[in-house]
């Protein structure tokens, strides 16, 4: 039978991997995009 202990299991744990790369790149994404914005904002205060 397909649907045995062992195979939801691993799909269980392949979907929380996906969902973990995806909030991850989230993130990352947040993170540079926030890093930037400030070092636009410390520059532009230098001037």
């Amino acid at each position: 039978m397909l649907f045995n202990g062992w195979f939801v299991i691993v799909a269980y744990l392949v979907i929380i991997a996906v969902v973990a790369l995806a909030l991850y790149a989230v993130v990352r994404l947040a993170v540079v995009h926030a890093l930037k914005a400030h070092t636009k904002w410390v520059d532009s205060g230098k001037g």
